[in-house]
């Protein structure tokens, strides 16, 4: 099949890195020159621009980072639609608000185009290894076109999840399930800590208690493993926040959340966005008026 790939990040160059070695024919186009040169170096086709990508291509792959980018990748000056033809498909694996999948749905229905919003969880290790869970939702028969494709670097069991917006709704109810979890154990944790309790024995009581629930990232937290990031935390803030956005479209209150956001938020204002997310752990700790220090028996490594 001839697809096109715009955005070859964290999560786009691992997904067209699949696409090419399934065997599909792959036009590809990203700001990053580097990034094009080394799908190019895997058997990708390069494209000038997003037009570019269109005119090679029975249906393109989005992975950007904000609404804003979608936007002006599909809808904008020069964007796919300005050189689609009938029939493209455009599957967009970004992370958008409700109101935006449904804008571009509409952009594209209009010009005789197929929109699917895709959201996609499983970061960037769940991209390299050709597993990621997908979230397609918009037109069923779109979906069908291109399932086979989305199979290279998604789950097998990967199904249309209905209308439009539906694939947005749920990535973002996931993000904020897991963001505001990690944060509620990263206060418990600061709290543990300040009292001045032996971390280890309360990180077992707690692993062998209900909250282990909420533990997957415990050891990182503890450890201070922040620095290098597949999922920074401003990325981690745009989410929420678009979570929020959509709730009050939808009118449902999400009072949890928005605390979490506003932790988030301030953790931006201090310079920590290009951190690994729970780095918001240092904005808690500044609220705190304590640093947690990292448990002896417990390693970097």
């Amino acid at each position: 099949m001839d697809l096109g790939f715009i955005g070859l990040g964290n999560i786009g160059g691992p997904c067209a890195r699949h696409l090419v070695e399934a065997g599909h024919r792959v036009t590809v186009f990203d700001i990053d020159g580097g990034a094009v040169d080394r799908m190019v170096q895997l058997g990708a086709g390069a494209a000038g621009s997003t037009a570019g990508v269109a005119a090679a291509s029975e249906a393109v792959f989005l992975s950007l980072p904000t609404p804003e980018a979608s936007e002006a990748v599909v809808a904008g000056d020069g964007g796919l639609l300005a050189a689609s033809r009938p029939g493209l498909v455009v599957v967009d694996l970004s992370t958008n608000s409700v109101g935006m999948a449904r804008m571009l749905f509409e952009r594209c229905r209009q010009a005789e185009v197929d929109y699917i919003d895709c959201p996609v969880s499983g970061g960037a290790w769940g991209a390299d290894r050709g597993d990621l869970a997908l979230m397609p939702s918009g037109d069923e028969a779109a979906f069908a076109r291109v399932r086979d494709a989305l199979v290279c670097f998604g789950k097998d069991s990967t199904e249309w999840l209905g209308p439009c917006g539906t694939g947005t709704l749920v990535k973002l109810i996931n993000n904020q399930v897991f963001l505001v979890a990690t944060q509620v154990f990263g206060e418990g944790y600061l709290l543990a800590a300040k009292a001045g309790l032996d971390i280890g024995s309360f990180l077992a009581v707690l692993r062998a208690s209900s909250a282990g629930l909420y533990m997957p990232l415990a050891d990182m937290i503890v450890k201070r493993q922040w620095e290098s990031s597949n999922y920074d935390l401003s990325l981690a803030e745009k989410d929420l926040r678009l979570a929020l956005e959509s709730a009050e479209e939808i009118g449902t209150p999400l009072p949890l959340t928005e605390a979490a956001h506003r932790v988030l938020a301030r953790s931006l204002e201090e310079g920590l966005g290009d951190k690994f997310f729970i780095g918001a752990m240092e904005t808690l700790e500044a609220e705190a008026g304590f640093v947690a220090p990292v448990p002896p028996d417990m390693n970097k490594s």
